[in-house]
């Protein structure tokens, strides 16, 4: 059975971007060369902090990869 994951990589395995320091570019990066789907995670850094990360990212490896971005919602729905 071929799908869009499974054409772009040779495993199927996806790293589960989790917030708190152990979703970094090192471990996204040997996740994503042994054939997987690196994943980063963006939660609780900034903008500037993970622009560098992607850019480390990116420089160790050539492969496919993810970044997990999360958004905080209000507690009620606007009906506006």
């Amino acid at each position: 059975m071929s799908s869009a994951l499974t054409d772009l990589l040779p495993h199927p395995i996806v790293q589960a971007p989790m917030a708190g320091g152990v979703s970094v570019p090192r471990l996204a990066a040997a996740v994503s060369e042994a054939g997987g789907l690196g994943f980063l995670a963006a939660g609780y850094k900034t903008a500037d902090g993970m622009y560098q990360e992607i850019k480390q990212l990116r420089s160790l490896t050539q492969r496919p990869f993810g970044v997990n971005l999360f958004m905080p919602q209000p507690e009620y729905a606007d009906p506006a």
